[in-house]
């Protein structure tokens, strides 16, 4: 946090515009798992009262992007392996699963077009080194999946991980040698879903949610305590 200054808020909705400025922060890597966010600092450099800065820190603790504990400082929130490896990715593969399964009527050209523009935008993030943006785009790409569902229950159920997924996402595919397989991952569940047999895409949805490579941050993590 010692790098990274907030933007003044003066003369702006507060709430919400510290809420998304310290949110954005968080999504975008400038302030990491771990780092302190004290609101007087935040206070001073958005010119805001402290008042704004505590109700937002209390909104984000509610996304799951910041701890708080009594008589400590609010941090940036990190997820554990177990929480990913355990929960995270279980609950969104059944998700994804259970809206696929009851969508084939509604994958139409529109649907199609806009998995393509977003693959697309994966694409030119990738070649531009832009992980936030990248990340965003593979978050709205499974969203577009999400959202065949007749029912407003899953994307709800979706809504409570997706800032736990989004913390990993950033953390994991910063490890990532080429950030072009992102795209490439996801273009070829776009091939799978414009052609494939339901099976065939059950089978490589399940191996890209389960893929190793989605925790690769904490082997990362293992090798160097090794070391």
């Amino acid at each position: 946090m010692e790098t990274f200054q907030f933007k003044s808020q003066e003369n702006l909705s507060l709430r919400q515009r510290v809420m998304n400025d310290i949110r954005n922060a968080i999504i975008k890597g400038h302030l990491k798992p771990g780092d302190k966010l004290k609101e007087l600092d935040i206070s001073k450099q958005m010119s805001v009262s402290r008042g704004p800065i505590r109700e937002a820190l209390r909104d984000l603790e509610a996304l799951g992007l910041v701890v708080s504990s009594p008589y400590r400082e609010t941090t940036v929130a990190d997820v554990r392996k177990e929480e990913v490896a355990e929960l995270l990715i279980p609950i969104r593969l059944k998700l994804e699963l259970f809206a696929l399964r009851h969508s084939l009527a509604k994958r139409d050209e529109s649907f199609y077009d806009k998995l393509e523009q977003i693959v697309a935008r994966m694409r030119e993030f990738a070649d531009g080194g832009d992980l936030s943006a990248l990340v965003e785009e593979d978050i709205q790409f499974h969203e577009q999946v999400l959202s065949l569902d007749d029912s407003s229950y899953t994307l709800q159920i979706w809504s409570g991980i997706v800032n736990r997924l989004r913390l990993h996402f950033i953390k994991n595919t910063s490890r990532f040698d080429d950030l072009g397989k992102v795209a490439d991952d996801h273009a070829a569940l776009l091939s799978a879903l414009r052609g494939g047999k339901e099976e065939e895409i059950e089978m490589l949805w399940t191996q890209h949610i389960q893929d190793k490579d989605c925790l690769l941050c904490f082997m990362d993590e293992a090798e160097r305590k090794e070391d």
